[in-house]
């Protein structure tokens, strides 16, 4: 079984964990505008599209994020547009889309309060023939 995983937002990813246990990655591109890293919209839809071309997964599950309290409306309209798109592209693939919380899978990898640093050493931990994808 080859299943793929979103985790949504500009510093975000695409990993697809492939039948040889080993994993790829694909970054949100990033291009800068006024100054500012911004998604580079159109990379961001050919480099995702073409990963779901070259093997696609029997399952993609996206990491269901709401809001908290306290962020503001500019950065939460800005995650919502991410989303949205990362949701847009996996949709497209014609893959069966999962939505699960931090929370949950967090839970099941005992990560509840952790940062990404944690959650990438995980990785490394359970896939070490791509500790590398996870810098």
């Amino acid at each position: 079984m080859i299943v793929a995983g979103i985790d949504p937002g500009k510093t975000g990813a695409l990993s697809i964990l492939h039948e040889n246990n080993v994993v790829s990655c694909f970054d949100v591109p990033m291009q800068l505008v006024k100054g500012k890293a911004k998604p580079a919209w159109g990379a961001w839809a050919s480099e995702w599209r073409n990963a779901f071309a070259f093997e696609t997964p029997d399952m993609l599950v996206i990491e269901d994020i709401a809001a908290r309290p306290g962020q503001g409306v500019t950065s939460m309209f800005s995650f919502g547009r991410t989303m949205g798109f990362a949701h847009a592209i996996a949709a497209l693939s014609g893959v069966p889309i999962h939505f699960v919380t931090p929370a949950v899978w967090k839970g099941k990898l005992g990560l509840l309060n952790s940062d990404k640093g944690a959650s990438r050493e995980k990785a490394r931990t359970l896939f070490p023939a791509s500790a590398h994808a996870f810098e």
